[in-house]
Parts: C-alpha cells; structure tokens; sequence
C-alpha cells in the first residue's frame, strides 16, 4: 500500500468518525428534547453513534 493510499484511508476513517460523533451527538440532543434524563440521553447517543460507525 502507497502512502498516498494509506493517508486516504486515514481519512475516510476519520471523517467517518467525525461523522458517527456528530450523529451521536444529534441522538442526545433529541433524547434532551423529549424529556429524558441525562444518562439515558447518553445511552441513547451512543447507541446512535455506534449505529452509524457500523454503517
């Protein structure tokens, strides 16, 4: 593998991250919306951040 190709996974990988963070984050603040407390917003962000890293 060429180091041009290796930085561009590097990438993809981290964009895709970046991504499943946001979403998670998207999660809890919806989860905050509709009234739920603090922990199981976070449990519900991380299930949607865990969700989209799968995809």
């Amino acid at each position: 593998m060429t180091s041009r190709l290796l930085m561009f996974l590097m990438l993809v990988l981290g964009m895709g991250i970046l991504f499943s963070a946001l979403a998670g984050l998207i999660g809890y603040g919806i989860a905050r919306l509709l009234g739920a407390p603090v922990d199981k917003a976070i449990g519900w962000g991380s299930m949607v951040a865990f969700s989209v890293m799968s995809l």
